[in-house]
C-alpha cells in the first residue's frame, strides 16, 4: 500500500481496550486542535516537548527525507493519548535499516513522555508497536529518551512482552543521567535548604557583584521582547563558548538557531518562553534560556560573560539561582535541567535521575538481522565518532564543524 505523508488517514482498531486509534500522515489530517492537543498534555503533568507546537515546528527543522506517523487515540470521542512518531531509513540500498523513533527524539537534546493516559498505555505501546512493526515493516523502532519517572515505561514493557512474537527488546538501560530541581514554594525556604557551603557562597558572590556596579535583574517573557532577547542571549551564549574556542550549543547542533528562533516567536504567543537575565552596569551578563508548561520549567541553555574580570561573582550560579527564584515566584513546582552530569547543579538543590534507552527489533529474520547490526554500528559510530574523534582529537583542532547527523540520527 502506497500512500503519501499528508492523505494518510486510517484508522487501526477499533475497541482496543476502550479506545479507538488513527494513524495519520501531517498534524493537519489528525483533526486535532493545538488546544485539544496541548491540554491532554498539560492534563498529564506532560512535558512542553510533547506539546502540538514543539513537535511541528521540531519536524518543519527536522522532518527531511523522514516519514511522519502520528497516532491519536480516542474513548467515547474524548483525546486520550497521541504519540507522534516518524520512519526513516538508515543506509544505502539493500544495507538500509528501517528505523521508527519519536517526534523530537533526536537534533534537539530533549527527553520526555508520551502524553497517552495512564487507562490506555499498553493498549496504545501495543498498537504502534505492531502498526510500525507489521504495516510499516520498521526493523527498529525507539522510544529513547526516557525521563527518569517517565510514567509509561511498565506499560510499554509490558506491551512489548505481549509482541515478543513480532518484536524482541534489545535495549532497556540507563542512558545517561538528568538532573531535575523540586522547588519549594518560597526563595527563602530553597536557599534555607541549600548546604551553608553552597548558600554563603551564593549570598557573597552576589554581595560582591553588587558592591561594584550596579545590578539589575529581570525576567522576559511578553511576545515580542522575548524574541529580540533571544538573539542577544545566543550572542552572549556563543561569546562564552568561543572564549574556550568552542561553538557552544547553536554551533554544534545543525539548524538549532534557526529551530529555536521560530520555537521562541511562536511558543512566546503562549507565554511559555522565559528569558531570565541579570545586567552589569547595563551591560547583560548572565542569561538563561527557559519554557514553562503547567508547573513545570524546562532550563534549555544558559549563557554568561566570559570576561576575567566577571570569574570571581560566579555568574553561572548568580544566574542559575535566579532562573529559580523566578521560577518559585511564579509558582513552578519543578525545573527540568536536562542530560548529563553537572556538579554546580547538584550543589545548588538538583537532584539526578537515570535517562533510559529502549529500542526494540523486529522478529523477522532478515529485519532482525539489519535490526541487530544496526545496534552495534549505531554504538561503533558513538565510540570512534563522538568519544574518540570528537571528544579526543577533535577538541585540540583549532576548527571544529557542527556534531555529524549521521552521529545524531543513529543514536538509540
Amino acid at each position: 500500500m502506497k500512500y503519501s505523508n499528508d492523505d494518510l488517514a486510517l484508522t487501526l482498531r477499533d475497541s482496543q481496550d476502550g479506545i479507538s486509534a488513527e494513524l495519520f500522515g501531517s498534524f493537519a489530517a489528525t483533526g486535532v486542535s493545538r488546544d485539544e492537543w496541548d491540554q491532554l498534555v498539560l492534563k498529564l503533568d506532560g512535558d512542553v516537548y510533547a506539546t502540538y507546537d514543539w513537535c511541528r515546528i521540531w519536524w518543519k527543522h527536522y522532518g527531511a527525507n523522514r516519514a511522519l506517523r502520528i497516532f491519536v487515540f480516542r474513548r467515547s470521542g474524548h483525546l486520550v493519548g497521541v504519540a507522534p512518531m516518524f520512519i526513516e531509513k538508515f543506509g544505502v540500498g539493500p544495507l538500509s535499516v528501517k528505523i521508527g523513533k519519536r517526534v523530537g527524539s533526536d537534533f534537539a537534546l530533549t527527553i520526555f513522555t508520551l502524553p497517552i493516559a495512564d487507562d490506555h498505555i499498553e493498549a496504545a505501546y501495543k498498537i504502534v508497536v505492531r502498526a510500525l512493526t507489521l504495516m510499516e515493516e520498521c526493523d527498529v523502532i525507539s522510544f529513547s529518551f526516557m525521563p527518569g519517572g517517565d510514567r509509561t515505561r511498565a506499560g510499554l514493557r509490558r506491551a512489548c512482552k505481549d509482541l515478543e512474537k513480532f518484536i524482541t527488546v534489545v535495549r532497556d538501560a540507563p542512558a545517561a543521567p538528568h538532573t531535575i530541581f523540586e522547588l519549594p514554594d518560597t526563595v527563602q525556604k530553597y536557599l534555607s535548604d541549600l548546604p551553608k557551603r553552597y548558600r554563603q557562597n551564593y549570598r557573597r558572590q552576589r554581595r560582591m557583584l553588587e558592591s561594584t556596579s550596579n545590578v539589575v535583574v529581570d525576567v522576559v517573557h511578553n511576545h515580542p521582547e522575548v524574541s529580540e532577547a533571544f538573539q542577544a542571549f545566543t550572542a552572549l551564549h556563543a561569546r562564552q563558548w568561543q572564549a574556550e574556542g568552542l561553538l557552544g550549543h547553536f554551533g554544534d547542533w545543525p539548524s538549532s538557531r534557526a529551530f529555536n528562533t521560530e520555537l521562541v516567536a511562536e511558543l512566546a504567543k503562549l507565554n511559555r518562553v522565559k528569558m531570565t537575565r541579570i545586567f552589569s552596569d547595563s551591560e547583560l551578563v548572565s542569561a538563561q534560556y527557559a519554557f514553562v508548561f503547567g508547573r513545570r520549567c524546562f532550563w534549555r541553555l544558559p549563557a554568561r560573560l566570559p570576561h576575567h574580570e566577571f570569574e570571581r561573582f560566579g555568574l553561572g550560579i548568580l544566574g542559575l539561582v535566579h532562573l529559580i527564584e523566578c521560577m518559585i515566584d511564579i509558582q513552578v513546582k519543578e525545573i527540568e535541567a536536562g542530560v548529563g552530569h553537572y556538579d554546580y547543579k547538584l550543589h545548588y538543590g538538583g537532584k539526578e535521575s537515570a535517562v533510559s534507552s529502549f529500542a526494540v527489533v523486529t522478529t523477522r529474520p532478515k529485519g532482525a538481522l539489519r535490526g541487530r547490526a544496526f545496534l552495534k554500528l549505531s554504538q561503533f559510530i558513538h565510540l570512534a565518532y563522538y568519544r574518540l574523534w570528537r571528544l579526543r582529537v577533535a577538541s585540540y583542532l583549532p576548527i571544529r564543524g557542527p556534531l555529524s547527523r549521521t552521529w545524531i540520527r543513529s543514536r538509540l
